[in-house]
């Protein structure tokens, strides 16, 4: 391969990786919202710019980070094995998979087996999918996954099949449409998620190996791809149905048909048909306008971060890195391990990174190449203000008297209520340690960590509740929280931490 080649390849793989996070995190901010609420919250364009958290920084969801994690799993599986037949790639993508479920729920420390996993970033809960969660928990308790699900969380993950197989010489349609259909069956097993993702990696490759692409030519790649894929359906009907949604996506990309009517028409993409459907209408719509495909796939009913990202997945492929807009280049969360590990999927990453990432299993390469815990936050111990979304979780009595300690700053700073002892009020949460010993305040903590668990865009501040005017120790009171360790967005004391981690 030239070195040009070398080059194209490698942009058109960062486009693939970077464009699908892209979409999924333009998405993301308006993934439970209909339409009417997005042009009431965006205006009459709806979302057209990342939504930016308290650090400027435009989160991705479950969608990127399983990405990620497919990547992990095919890297390991073919580091040391040349050519890993579709057994041992499935079996590394397992292993993969539970590192991310993990990440999902699990008590917070790196593990052995996956380097993504030293990335705190990472352990972030973003809506993860139900069946992803559930099948991933049955093959770790050693069960069959038993489900129908076509749900969309087996296509929205299956981008790095393409890349991959793109660098490679040993690949063909047929075996690229395999292994994205068994890597989706991990968790789904609706043949409508098979069909999907075998189409949806069989286009992103085919882009990535094609020179400049107009519509015509993307029009034959998804119809000259689209019988490979049905290859994997044995049923007529679910054949012929699935083959009408995806001409029927072309058609419309062809019509006057406004962009918002035909997605409707489609679906609203919580089912890997219309997901892939609703992919394929964006790119060909707006086939030389990343930023055009990329918003219209985003701003409609439906599950906006999954279709962002499987569009913006096809279209960074025709477009490479280099034809993705500024806009979206800019403050999107991890971007420099999202352009890595696309190099890495197409061979343009150094040789020691691939042994050390998918080898030894340690972070190399990016900037967060440091200890794990040191990238944790930690409570501060004087706090004096809140970010917008931040609240302020302190100690407090039963009756609510916030006459002292933490609970009087609450008080007076961050809208604790007075004669409320428990629960959320203003930007702070009271967790009463006053009634008893330690075990009467088990219940409140578990509560709590509950709550937090159901308000991912919150960071809760945990001060170092019953260790004032309640009289308990740090050691005391530390075991209580060793479940909210699970969650990314709750801070603990750092003598809290220190304890969890040496129990």
């Amino acid at each position: 391969m030239s070195n040009d080649s070398d080059k194209s390849l490698r942009d058109k793989a960062q486009g693939v990786i970077f464009g699908g996070a892209a979409g999924d995190a333009l998405g993301y901010a308006v993934e439970f919202m209909d339409l009417t609420e997005i042009h009431d919250s965006y205006g009459e364009h709806g979302i057209r710019e990342y939504e930016l958290d308290a650090n400027h920084t435009a989160l991705f969801s479950d969608d990127t980070q399983m990405t990620l994690f497919t990547a992990e799993g095919l890297l390991s599986a073919t580091l040391g094995h040349e050519k890993p037949d579709l057994g041992a790639i499935i079996s590394s993508l397992k292993a993969s998979y539970s590192a991310w479920l993990a990440t999902q729920t699990d008590f917070q420390l790196p593990l052995p087996t996956s380097w993504l996993t030293h990335l705190r970033a990472l352990w972030a809960r973003r809506a993860p999918g139900n069946t992803c969660i559930s099948s991933l928990q049955a093959l770790r308790q050693g069960k069959d996954v038993a489900n129908d699900s076509k749900g969309c969380g087996g296509v929205m993950r299956i981008a790095p099949v393409a890349v991959w197989a793109a660098a490679r010489d040993d690949m063909d349609d047929v075996m690229v449409a395999r292994i994205a259909a068994e890597a989706a069956k991990i968790t789904h097993h609706n043949v409508q998620s098979t069909c999907a993702s075998a189409l949806t990696a069989l286009i992103i490759y085919k882009c990535m190996l094609s020179g400049n692409t107009d519509s015509a030519l993307f029009r034959s790649i998804v119809e000259s791809s689209l019988p490979v894929a049905l290859m994997l359906a044995s049923d007529p009907k679910e054949k012929e149905y699935f083959r009408s949604i995806i001409e029927k996506s072309l058609r419309l990309a062809e019509s006057e048909v406004s962009d918002i009517e035909a997605i409707r028409r489609l679906g609203e993409g919580w089912v890997a048909e219309e997901t892939i459907a609703i992919a394929i209408f964006c790119v060909m719509r707006h086939i030389d306008d990343f930023g055009a495909a990329l918003e219209s796939s985003v701003n409609h009913d439906g599950d906006s971060d999954s279709t962002g990202a499987v569009t913006g997945n096809i279209a960074g492929a025709l477009t490479g890195y280099a034809g993705i807009p500024e806009k979206f280049k800019r403050n999107l969360q991890l971007a420099d391990v999202l352009l890595s590990v696309a190099d890495d999927l197409c061979g343009a990453s150094p040789g020691r990174q691939m042994i050390k990432r998918y080898k030894e299993h340690k972070i190399c390469g990016v900037a967060e190449e440091e200890k794990f815990i040191s990238g944790m936050k930690f409570t501060d111990e004087n706090i004096k203000e809140l970010g917008e979304d931040e609240v302020f979780v302190f100690g407090s009595n039963k009756a609510g008297h916030h006459a002292g300690g933490a609970a009087r700053i609450a008080a007076r700073k961050f809208g604790a209520v007075w004669g409320q002892g428990v629960g959320m009020q203003g930007q702070s949460y009271a967790i009463p340690t006053m009634q008893g010993g330690v075990e009467t305040i088990k219940p409140y903590v578990d509560d709590f960590i509950e709550f937090a668990s159901d308000c991912d865009q919150n960071p809760f501040l945990v001060t170092r509740i019953g260790c004032g005017i309640a009289g308990f120790t740090d050691a005391e009171i530390a075991p209580l929280f060793r479940e909210a360790l699970k969650l990314y967005n709750v801070r603990l004391p750092e003598s809290f931490v220190r304890i969890l981690l040496d129990e």
